[in-house]
């Protein structure tokens, strides 16, 4: 059986026998609600039916109680605040006093006193944690919470009137510890996580995101939770000059929700999601080789053009990258030996591996991969390593000082230029696009998006 109970307050659902209702002292039923206050006629349960409730009028719980009600129905909202107050004076062993308790709130909080009616609705829950009026407090508090993040002040002294946003986010927080696991609990989390990704705070949504996921892992709001917590950290990623751990993070969360939930998946375009990122960090890398090779840097410059044709070959700056570096795909076999060795080169090709750049910027990531070397061209011992160069000053924002040596061959010493074709020292910058072309036909794409 479903009844009304009580000055626009929710349904009380499942009593099982009319005992159970006449075991509420307060039992009142109004006939009709309207945007949460009462209309005129009231009922009471008596002898197992419901009939028209007396008169308010002094001297009775009930009858207080009713005038309390009125009051604020006819908006006299601090008379109805000194009547609940009285109540509770008056009588104190009476089992109405959370529900005069919870009409003392209601007045203040119709006052537009906001912060004083979560002081009574604290009150009213530290007193009865598990009272009859428990979702009903508790949904009152959120009302308290929406009104002070959609920039409603917090009144003091009745004069001054101060920003509130941050108890708000606190009184959230109290909501989901008075009733962990609820309804009105889940949504408190997740108004936090939304209100920090209004304000562009899209680390601190994220952290929300996470932390309602942790309390609740078998809520049937997780999976749109983690395409949220996804989203918010992609938001985070500050642009192609900045760390891209929040790149990383947010790929690894749309590839999981894509793994574990694909409907929900679809709805947050995780998939479309994830080639952004990927093109991102391609694009990423791609500056940060030009980076090093307009600062005279090959070695790093080269590292970085191979990354992006490794990590991220379907995207247009690998294309770009493999014009810089020629190593556009070709099959091993019909490339002949000889045209691997460059006679009079000063710079010697790995072996094995290549390392990544002790210089590298934050935030990337190790990329080790191996060429093939002729069987007639023996590896080069190199001799020594040269001195750290100094940070270029054009150094563009978010890189950090270079500082790496580059090996030379034995048989090219520094100081003097070997017999055969003139080359450049290691530490002047290496036209790439030229040991890329020799032909001198310009290449389809730019080096830019």
């Amino acid at each position: 059986m479903t009844t009304k109970h009580l000055y626009g307050y929710s349904a009380l659902a499942g009593l099982g026998s009319l005992a159970a209702l006449s075991a509420l002292a307060c039992g009142v039923l109004l006939a009709a609600l309207a945007g949460g206050s009462a209309r005129a006629d009231e009922y009471i349960l008596k002898d197992g039916k419901w009939v028209a409730a007396p008169k308010p009028a002094k001297g009775t719980a009930e009858g207080e109680l009713a005038l309390i009600r009125q009051q604020i129905e006819e908006k006299n909202f601090k008379t109805a605040r000194a009547s609940a107050d009285a109540f509770l004076k008056d009588h104190p062993d009476s089992p109405s006093c959370e529900e005069a308790m919870l009409l003392g709130a209601q007045a203040e909080l119709d006052n537009g006193m906001y912060y004083q009616a979560f002081e009574r609705l604290e009150a009213l829950l530290a007193k009865y944690p598990n009272g009859l009026f428990l979702e009903r407090a508790l949904t009152r508090e959120m009302e308290v919470a929406n009104a002070f993040l959609a920039g409603k002040k917090r009144i003091v002294g009745r004069v001054l009137r101060l920003p509130a946003a941050d108890e708000g986010l606190t009184i959230l927080r109290k909501i989901s510890e008075h009733a962990p696991g609820t309804d009105i609990a889940e949504r408190a989390l997740l108004r936090i996580g939304e209100y920090h990704f209004e304000q562009k705070e899209y680390r601190d949504s994220a952290d929300a995101y996470d932390e309602f996921l942790t309390l609740n892992p078998k809520s049937a709001r997780v999976p749109h939770t983690m395409a949220l917590a996804a989203q918010s950290m992609h938001e985070s990623f500050k642009g192609v000059p900045y760390d891209e751990t929040p790149l990383v993070e947010a790929e690894a969360r749309f590839k999981a929700l894509i793994a574990q939930y694909p409907d929900e998946a679809r709805k947050a375009r995780a998939a479309d999601m994830v080639r952004e990122i990927v093109a991102i960090r391609g694009e990423r890398s791609y500056e940060t080789a030009k980076f090093y090779e307009r600062t005279g840097k090959p070695q790093s410059a080269i590292f970085y053009y191979r990354q992006v044709v490794e990590e991220f070959p379907s995207t247009v700056w690998a294309s770009e990258a493999r014009a810089k570096v020629g190593v556009a795909p070709r099959p091993p076999s019909t490339m002949p030996a000889e045209t691997e060795a460059k006679p009079g080169a000063t710079e010697a090709k790995p072996a094995v591996t290549e390392a990544k750049p002790a210089d590298a910027p934050p935030g990337m990531t190790e990329v080790k991969f191996g060429q093939d070397k002729p069987a007639e061209q023996p590896v080069v011992a190199p001799a020594k390593k040269l001195e750290p160069l100094e940070k270029p000053a054009d150094a563009p924002p978010g890189m950090t000082e270079v500082k790496f040596g580059q090996d030379k061959p034995s048989a090219a010493p520094e100081t003097k230029p070997s017999a055969g074709p003139a080359s450049k020292p290691s530490t002047q910058p290496v036209d790439l696009e030229k040991l890329a072309n020799p032909s001198g036909t310009p290449s389809s794409k730019g080096q830019s998006k």
